[in-house]
């Protein structure tokens, strides 16, 4: 066999282990925040509203300055300092909170959108929203723990991040600490009341795969390479 069919055998076999490695991948985590240390990350106001606090720091796009860390194929350098930054935003409480068991309760919202920015402020990635649900203890059982997970995705807006993500698969979670100051979640008979929490975030997902015919394009392109190569040799 010559070298140049070779070549062109380890590019045909190079091009199916791309499309079967991209083919069998699990969404996974791929971005992850701290949030900033100044006040706290997280709020929900009387009218049932949810976002990031802004924390006064004017000179970057988002309401929290946050680091980074970058995961699975992004390959992006991780962000060390809390000079990044993100804004979750207008995520409104729909219907009254559910307690399922004593202590517990689930919080509904729908809508929203997200934001997170580089260091110079470009845009990295956003999206918007469609339903999430927060879940976390009443009172201070727990020291004032919840969570707030995105149960489904509206759709990828922009970001220089946004082409290689499959939108499809994006996810976005947040663990919440220090609810009112450890006071927990509350209720009095109606909505969940105001909070404030402190919040770290992670958002995951999948790369975007190639469709069937452009992967087909690439292994017929790679076989008229060979045919190519055996008429010269010819």
């Amino acid at each position: 066999m010559t070298k140049t069919s070779m070549r062109t055998l380890h590019a045909l076999f190079a091009c199916t282990l791309l499309c079967t490695c991209a083919a069998f991948s699990n969404a996974a985590t791929i971005i992850k925040l701290s949030l900033g240390s100044v006040g706290p990350d997280i709020q929900m106001n009387a009218a049932g509203m949810l976002s990031t606090a802004n924390d006064g720091i004017g000179s970057t796009f988002g309401d929290q300055n946050t680091a980074a860390d970058f995961t699975g194929f992004l390959g992006n350098p991780d962000i060390t300092t809390n000079t990044a930054s993100f804004t979750l935003s207008n995520l409104q409480a729909v219907g009254p909170p559910q307690v399922p068991v004593a202590g517990l309760v689930i919080q509904s919202f729908t809508g929203g959108t997200f934001q997170l920015f580089d260091p110079t402020n470009v845009l990295l990635l956003s999206g918007s929203l469609t339903t999430s649900a927060l879940s976390g203890n009443l009172g201070p059982l727990g020291g004032g723990t919840g969570a707030l997970f995105t149960t489904s995705f509206n759709t990828v807006t922009g970001g220089i991040l946004a082409p290689i993500i499959d939108p499809a698969s994006l996810t976005l979670s947040m663990n919440l600490s220090n609810v009112n100051s450890g006071g927990g979640f509350s209720i009095a008979g109606g909505p969940l009341n105001p909070f404030v929490a402190d919040a770290s975030v992670s958002i995951g997902g999948n790369q975007v795969v190639p469709e069937p015919a452009t992967m087909g394009l690439l292994v017929l392109s790679a076989a008229a390479l060979a045919m190519s190569a055996r008429r010269r040799i010819g």
